[in-house]
């Protein structure tokens, strides 16, 4: 279900905004045998989790779930557009009293589900108008739907932690000269390796943390030696490296699928006092004064090296930026659920 519905399970499980909170991953493929469903507290979420081919006619994995949950006339909040998401608001949403849509990205537009752009498209179009709202992450997740309702992302809970600004630089990044570029995510596909390698080639450091990197990023790391691939770090280690480097980057390359989603990491950057540079890809209107963003390489890498030359956000802006939580997030789809 990914990170965003994780985050905002856990700002009501927390929080006086919702009694009981249950967080339902899909079921599992599994063959051979019966499906099954677990059940476990993290904190004070409910979490469950299926495998195998669940049951079909009676819901009877709605009424698991709210009864082991202790759920009383629930809302559902269905994150996503696939199948999975379609058999969430058919199993659960006869036993809610609404359901909300939340979208974050068109899936039929990835050119990796090509074969699957039709079938999607219509599982969207059908979540859509099963739904009772919607509630788009990204605006152009929603700009084909007239009634929809902008919510964006947050930044990570570990912003909100009284002494995150005191996280020591990591031993790994220590030996990295300044300026340094980070960037924290996935690089498996959408990346545009090249732009890090002209960025590095005019004089910035270039880190990158994540997993998945592709053949030709690896190269270049290989081959350049201001380009530094640190490996994948936790969510809850991360701040540290954002804290003691000078400006975030996302280097998408040029795709439709790319321009209906919203950049979560910019959101971690500006609360780390980074300004972000994005190519090819939409930022949140709430983080316009920090962020530029670029159409080739050439206009990357000069925005990088503005970026780098007006220097980290000052204490106002930082504020302004932490301040855009999954608490005020959850409180928007609420409000308008």
């Amino acid at each position: 279900m990914g990170r965003p519905a994780e985050a905002i399970a856990h700002v009501l499980a927390d929080s006086e905004l919702a009694g009981s909170v249950a967080y339902v991953e899909p079921f599992r493929p599994r063959e051979g045998a019966d499906a099954d469903l677990s059940h476990r507290l993290d904190r004070s979420l409910h979490v469950f989790s299926g495998a195998g081919t669940p049951p079909s006619g009676r819901h009877e994995v709605a009424a698991a779930v709210l009864q082991a949950a202790g759920l009383t006339d629930p809302l559902l909040l269905n994150f996503g557009v696939s199948e999975a998401n379609w058999w969430i608001q058919y199993e659960f949403a006869p036993v809610c009293r609404a359901s909300c849509l939340v979208t974050y990205d068109k899936l039929a537009e990835w050119t990796a589900l090509s074969t699957r752009a039709q079938l999607l498209e219509r599982v969207r179009a059908r979540l859509i108008a099963a739904s009772d709202r919607v509630c788009g992450m990204s605006q152009g997740s929603i700009d084909d739907i007239p009634d929809a309702v902008y919510v964006g992302h947050g930044c990570d809970e570990a912003w909100h932690e009284p002494d995150i600004d005191a996280r020591e630089e990591p031993a790994d990044l220590a030996p990295i000269p300044h300026p340094r570029a980070v960037y924290v995510g996935a690089m498996s596909m959408r990346f545009d390796a090249g732009a890090v390698g002209a960025l590095a080639r005019a004089g910035v450091n270039v880190v990158l943390i994540g997993i998945a990197p592709q053949p030709d990023l690896i190269e270049i790391a290989r081959s350049q030696p201001a380009v530094h691939y640190l490996g994948p770090r936790a969510p809850a280690h991360t701040p540290a490296y954002l804290l003691h480097c000078d400006v975030g980057i996302v280097p998408h390359t040029d795709e439709p699928f790319t321009r209906t989603m919203e950049p979560h990491k910019v959101y971690n950057y500006a609360a780390a006092r980074l300004r972000s540079v994005v190519q090819h890809a939409p930022y949140p209107p709430a983080l316009d004064d920090v962020i530029e963003s670029a159409d080739d390489r050439d206009e990357f890498v000069a925005a990088v090296l503005r970026a780098v030359s007006a220097g980290r956000l000052d204490d106002a802006q930082v504020s302004a930026a932490r301040d855009l939580s999954w608490r005020r997030v959850t409180e928007d789809i609420l409000a308008s659920a």
